[in-house]
């Protein structure tokens, strides 16, 4: 009786997410461009009074277009050009592979393939490939014969054509616009983590995964323009550690969080539109009266920002950025592709499910399709395409957008088939309004490509209608044959889906795992880097923290996945445990940063007692690692009394010892104080592990942050809530 209850629960929220109705466009320019580029293959093809050529130029235009809408992260024209080549070339091999009658299916499921494992480099590459896979049924499924098949070639080609062209056109706005918006959306969240009073339990590391990728896409040639954006990145880094370490609001040493946070957004402002957005004059008055050394570092960020954010309002290049250049190495652009199309390939890869997905749908899609033939005298005859393009569509890597996306795409397919139906039904249209009136609904289309499926659905299948009618054909034939041919589509997707599923309630263990075994590596390296001054690789650690935000980000999108699961009460953890477990992470996170922003300048801060501890670091998260793969319950306090006896015996905890300089005491205290932060942190997620369904642990506290931190008296360890301030003076505070 559960797991029926749980399949209906999840069933209504599906349903429910597809009829949900979003207020979200693309850029307005771009779907101005894109609109231009339509209206200007209905002109031409009105001129030449050609329907084939009109159709066939409006199909490129289309599909070309909606591309162009997809998230740009390289110049609107390359995307545009890259997509038009790689759709045109799709049609013409379709042309050639028309005569291979059923064995297409094995040339579609290799495509299908390729075209899910593409989403490794993104979202929008992965739809661009699906754009580009549906050229190759375009032509394989509709083409009359070679002849007239390289006629619809050079016509879509042509809509391609206009497509790229209309992307040179004015205005052209400042360089690098999508790295700019991201790395802006990065300072805004700043802001928000400024603005905010208490520390927040958990903070996403998205922005900045975002922005890194996008600066990572720029070829070695625009690289030395685009450095003030890398300096910027850089500083946000360095920020996002100070505010890590800001006292909380009230108290007698707290910074200004609102100027702090104004600062911010107009670093944000200035950086998206170009124009230079100066804070207010309470924010730019406040800084001067800040002291200690935490609000100094602090002001010097946001100063070095404020000046690389005006970078773009002049003419001269950036200056003293090489240095950050070289933090951000470029890499070949094809070798990084391969290497995370490769990682995909493996068995337990997050996509490669998936691939296995869309090729099986599609092929099964083309074949129903082409199986039902004309649907008993409603639909176009040998003819699968729709019902191919719809499973491929349907299918994504969860199950919540999967359902949602079946849900949405037929119901909408069938109301824009009724709509189109009941305005045809009078007839009397001639030639030139069904022009009109198909780019209109194109126009549609692209207003409402980010609206929700059902609504561009519905534009879509109204605009195919008047597509085909302008070619002479049947309405009647795509009318009730697209919206069949939808919901027979959608069908196999969840089919597909239900029968190789990826559910990530199996998944969790496994990648915090995965997140735990880049720690394994990250946390000691970080810890032996106090041993000595300078023994971090800057270039190392970098690598690493970014692995750990990926895989961070991997869990986050499975536990955000699970909510709309059918089976979610059997995942190991509930709920509030994987909050709980989130919160954690974040919090080992937060230490990982703090750590790094402390590393010892000098000689003299430099621990060497701290190398010890690193090595049973690294044993212990080996070993937590190794356990929650293996679903097993890890043991509590072990990490803790390793590192109680490791302290105890290096001379590490000993902070009273008189003959030792006091700039020892110090740099010992400090490098003590954050061992035994990340000790703690990782204590407490032993303790969540170690609960497994408990109520009573799975409500533990949070980890201490600054009010919790380490405190010694006498050598020797004392309880968090027992810790004194009595070493304070002597510099143990982090």
């Amino acid at each position: 009786m559960s797991e029926v209850k749980a399949w209906c629960s999840a069933l209504q929220h599906s349903f429910r997410a597809a009829l949900k109705v979003e207020r979200v466009l693309s850029d307005p320019w771009a779907i101005g461009r894109a609109v231009l580029a339509v209206v200007a293959a209905s002109v031409i093809g009105w001129l030449l009074d050609d329907p084939l050529a009109w159709a066939m130029m409006t199909v490129g235009t289309f599909i070309c277009g909606i591309g162009t809408l997809l998230a740009p992260i390289r110049h609107r024209a390359v995307n545009a050009l890259a997509l038009g080549a790689g759709f045109t070339l799709a049609t013409l091999i379709g042309v050639y592979l028309h005569p291979m009658g059923w064995w297409f299916l094995i040339v579609l499921a290799v495509a299908a393939y390729v075209a899910g494992l593409w989403r490794a480099l993104g979202v929008a590459p992965g739809i661009r490939a699906c754009l580009v896979t549906i050229g190759l049924m375009i032509t394989a499924d509709l083409s009359p014969g070679i002849p007239a098949g390289l006629t619809m070639v050079q016509w879509i080609a042509a809509g391609a054509g206009l497509v790229v062209l209309v992307q040179l056109l004015p205005p052209y706005g400042r360089r690098h616009p999508a790295q700019r918006k991201a790395v802006a959306a990065v300072y805004r969240t700043l802001a928000d983590s400024a603005r905010a009073g208490e520390p927040a339990p958990y903070r996403s590391s998205a922005p900045f995964t975002a922005a890194r990728a996008a600066l990572d896409l720029l070829p070695s040639f625009a690289r030395p323009a685009a450095a003030p954006l890398y300096g910027l990145l850089a500083e946000a880094e360095g920020i996002r550690r100070a505010l890590l370490l800001m006292p909380r609001a009230g108290r007698k040493d707290s910074l200004p969080r609102a100027a702090i946070a104004d600062a911010l957004d107009a670093v944000a402002r200035t950086v998206q539109t170009a124009r230079r957005q100066d804070a207010d004059a309470e924010a730019t008055r406040l800084p001067a009266s800040w002291s200690g050394p935490e609000a100094e570092a602090l002001r010097a960020r946001l100063r070095e920002a404020a000046r690389l954010a005006d970078h773009w309002l002049e003419a001269r290049g950036p200056e003293g950025l090489d240095q950050v250049l070289d933090a951000f190495p470029a890499e070949n652009a094809v070798r990084s592709g391969w290497r995370r199309l490769r990682a995909e390939l493996r068995p337990g890869a997050p996509l490669f499910l998936h691939a296995i997905r869309i090729a099986v749908g599609t092929a099964a899609g083309e074949a129903a399709g082409r199986a039902f033939g004309d649907f008993w005298g409603h639909a176009l005859p040998d003819h699968g395409f729709w019902a191919a393009l719809t499973t491929m569509l349907v299918l994504f890597p969860d199950y919540g957008h999967t359902f949602a996306r079946g849900w949405a795409r037929p119901i909408g397919s069938i109301l824009g088939g009724l709509a189109a139906w009941v305005v045809l039904l009078p007839g009397g249209w001639n030639a030139g309004w069904i022009v009109v009136v198909a780019t209109v609904l194109a126009a549609c289309v692209f207003l409402t490509l980010r609206v929700g499926q059902l609504v561009l659905n519905f534009f879509i299948t109204a605009w195919i209608v008047f597509l085909i009618t302008r070619l002479g054909s049947a309405a009647h034939l795509v009318e009730w044959g697209r919206p069949a041919d939808t919901v027979v589509g959608a069908l196999l997707g969840l089919v597909v889906f239900l029968a190789i599923p990826t559910y990530h309630h199996h998944r969790t263990h496994d990648l915090l795992a995965d997140w735990l075994r880049v720690q394994r590596r990250l946390l000691p390296a970080l810890v032996t880097g106090y041993a000595e001054a300078g023994a971090v690789d800057p270039a190392e650690i970098d690598v690493l923290r970014r692995q750990a935000r990926q895989a961070r980000e991997r869990l986050d999108g499975a536990i955000t996945s699970l909510g709309h699961e059918p089976r979610s009460h059997r995942s190991r953890w509930t709920a509030a445990e994987l909050t709980g477990i989130q919160r954690s992470v974040y919090e080992i996170t937060q230490c990982a940063s703090v750590l790094y922003d402390r590393q010892p300048a000098r000689t003299a801060d430099a621990v060497p007692e701290t190398a010890e501890f690193a090595a049973v670091l690294d044993h212990h998260l080996a070993g937590l690692a190794a356990v929650v793969a293996a679903k097993g319950r890890p043991h509590e306090g072990e990490l803790r009394a390793a590192f109680d006896a490791t302290a105890t015996r290096s001379g590490l905890a000993d902070l009273v010892d008189h003959a030792a300089p006091d700039g020892v005491a110090h740099a010992r205290g400090r490098a003590l104080t954050l061992c035994l932060r990340t000790v703690t942190a990782v204590e407490e997620l032993v303790s969540r592990l170690a609960a497994d369904g408990e109520s009573g642990r799975a409500a533990a506290p949070p980890a201490a942050g600054h009010e919790g931190q380490a405190r010694l008296q006498g050598g020797r360890f004392r309880p968090i809530s027992q810790m004194q301030s009595a070493t304070t003076a002597r510099g143990t505070r982090s």
